[in-house]
């Protein structure tokens, strides 16, 4: 068989893929991209993200976080962002805010009263600075439980608020992750109800996935909780200082749940919802995925972050349009001197004012899109979550991206 000279045309040792797509002239006339660059299947999960199933399954969720979040607060449970205020930022930052609002004529916020960096766990606030307010405030959030400053009140405060907002996320976070999951794979893609069903299924394997590291941890505290008794007195203060070695030695597989609990949550999602499994499965995917290959996952994120521009702007974009364009419409009719009295009217009431019925009605309904637009970035969240779960779980176990379980439940379809 003749061929170019001095180029081999055996291709033996190619793929069947890279078969059909090398001609006898030994050119490349077709790329297979999700071999090339299979992080590209990010892109395609910011797209499902549009999806109206999708965003009104967000919405839910961030109203149902809400909607407790608010009772929690009538209960007389530390709010959020007290619980943060008073114990994660640093000392020196929060006194000079508390001593720029003293001078602006504002009450100052409470502070840390001087806490060492290692204790008010600083490099977590500095990280957490250059993030959106949300997920800034629950990155915050989850770390005072595991601030050694904080109260037994404000540990069980946001124990209280994380353990509902895992709730919520199991079941809304895995329906998302189970829609997105099987739209990636190219099978029948269920809708709304369906994937609330799934969700309300499963929810109890995300959630308890999260659980158990958490009592895991839990267990693993118990001596060092003992030691702390004897640290009560000097005399066990100072053997605490001699065997302090051995403490953080140990405390290296407290960290290693810790980070894996947080980092990996989204992941012990995503596997349920691609998987069908239980919360041991999720449990050692998340952890073997998270800590087998961190720099792909960490990859993974800031190419989340890059897209998440440009798909955050242009949901805010279509929402921006869609209410000033009913104001446009509504303003052929009222006039101009009407409809500079309404807008007035709505900016007014936007900043807590009162005024008309209608008035109060038209700035309910734009505070709506707001929290629409507002949930549409939890959508985004659990299907860049699935993206990532499906990535890593190709570079770990070699398993193609489009392989999702799809088993029905009952009454799943539809």
């Amino acid at each position: 068989m003749s061929g170019i000279p001095g180029r081999s045309t055996d291709t033996s040792n190619i793929p069947a893929a890279g078969r059909d797509a090398i001609q006898g002239d030994g050119i490349i006339h077709e790329i297979q991209w999700s071999d090339a660059l299979p992080w590209w299947l990010l892109f395609r999960a910011a797209g499902a993200a549009f999806s109206s199933a999708v965003i009104l399954l967000a919405a839910l969720g961030a109203l149902a976080v809400w909607g407790g979040w608010s009772l929690a607060d009538r209960l007389g449970i530390p709010a959020a962002g007290e619980v943060v205020v008073e114990l994660v930022e640093p000392a020196g930052l929060a006194g000079k805010e508390a001593g720029s609002e003293a001078q602006a004529g504002r009450k100052p916020r409470a502070t840390s009263g001087g806490l060492l960096p290692l204790t008010n766990l600083s490099p977590i606030f500095a990280f957490t600075r250059s993030l959106p307010q949300p997920a800034a405030d629950l990155l915050r959030l989850v770390a005072v439980p595991f601030n050694p400053a904080a109260g037994l009140s404000q540990m069980l405060g946001a124990l209280a608020r994380i353990g509902w907002f895992v709730a919520v996320w199991s079941i809304f976070g895995t329906a998302i992750a189970r829609h997105v999951a099987l739209r990636l794979a190219g099978e029948e893609v269920p809708g709304f109800t369906a994937s609330l069903w799934y969700g309300s299924q499963k929810w109890l394997s995300a959630f308890n996935a999260v659980a158990f590291v958490l009592l895991g941890i839990v267990a693993l505290s118990l001596p060092g909780a003992l030691l702390g008794l004897l640290m009560r007195t000097d005399i066990g203060l100072a053997i605490a200082g001699v065997v302090w070695p051995l403490v953080l030695i140990g405390s290296i597989v407290l960290a290693i749940l810790a980070i894996g609990v947080v980092a990996g949550w989204p992941l012990m999602v995503g596997g349920v919802g691609v998987e069908r499994g239980d919360s041991f499965q999720a449990i050692s995917t998340a952890f073997s995925y998270l800590y087998q290959r961190p720099l792909h996952y960490i990859f993974y994120l800031l190419v989340a972050l890059v897209v998440a521009l440009p798909t955050l702007a242009a949901a805010e974009l279509f929402a921006t349009a869609a209410t000033n364009l009913a104001l446009w419409a509504t303003s052929l009719g009222m006039g101009h001197a009407r409809t500079a009295e309404v807008l007035a009217g709505l900016e007014t009431a936007g900043q807590g004012g009162g005024g008309p019925l209608g008035i109060q009605a038209l700035g309910f309904w734009s505070r709506v899109v707001g929290a629409i637009v507002g949930s549409f970035g939890w959508g985004y969240f659990w299907a860049i979550a699935t993206a990532a779960y499906l990535l890593l779980r190709r570079a770990v176990d070699g398993t193609e991206l489009d392989e999702v379980v799809v088993e029905q439940l009952p009454g799943e379809s539809g």
